[in-house]
């Protein structure tokens, strides 16, 4: 029997598209230098492990890559900006809630922007627990995250669902015994999640 569902964030209830913003509003080779450089780069995973601020991330960045110094400062400015509700995903939740499933947020963030969308979006209030990698130094595919989320909130991996845009992160749930949904496209939330819902 299914109880629990357990949301990632970014890409699934909020929206993450730096890259994007960056074709858009800077030459696509730039786009593609600072992308590898900064989002993909593993100072950035630093950032959702809570080893370093947003502040030190930003300052790293602008010493080691001084000819973008005008890209990463516009970068800095609005990174903030592109965390915003996926609204068509956020409206399912008062709808699971009242279907009797506890919910739970597992998601790699960094403090600083966490903090923002928490403080500003209010469908965070639905949730039954919370579990950030920033304040538990330990990020999802790593085995410690979930685990933190099982322990804390009593969860049962094989009465939970698992959704998530990243494949790998999608493996581990599944080795720790969770079903799971891999939604690479986060339009498709509705139909898969409620297709897994009729089926259980």
């Amino acid at each position: 029997m299914l109880k629990n569902i357990v949301f990632d964030l970014g890409r699934v209830l909020v929206s993450w598209g730096p890259y994007e913003f960056m074709l858009k509003n800077f030459p696509k080779e730039v786009a593609d230098h600072l992308n590898a450089e900064i989002f993909e780069h593993p100072d950035w995973q630093e950032i959702d492990r809570g080893s370093i601020s947003q502040e030190e991330f930003w300052e790293r960045k602008l010493q080691i890559l001084v000819e973008y110094k005008q890209y990463i400062l516009s970068l800095k400015k609005e990174v903030p900006r592109l965390l915003k509700p996926i609204q068509e995903n956020v409206r399912l939740l008062p709808i699971l809630k009242d279907k009797g499933f506890r919910l739970f947020v597992l998601s790699n963030f960094g403090k600083d922007n966490f903090e923002m969308i928490y403080r500003d979006f209010e469908f965070f209030k639905i949730f039954d627990g919370i579990v950030v990698s920033a304040y538990v130094h330990s990020i999802k595919p790593e085995e410690k995250i979930y685990l933190e989320l099982i322990n804390k909130y009593k969860i049962v991996p094989q009465q939970s669902l698992f959704i998530d845009d990243k494949f790998e992160n999608i493996q581990i749930a599944q080795n720790l015994g969770f079903k799971t949904l891999h939604l690479p496209k986060s339009d498709e939330l509705s139909e898969k999640l409620f297709k897994i819902i009729n089926r259980v």
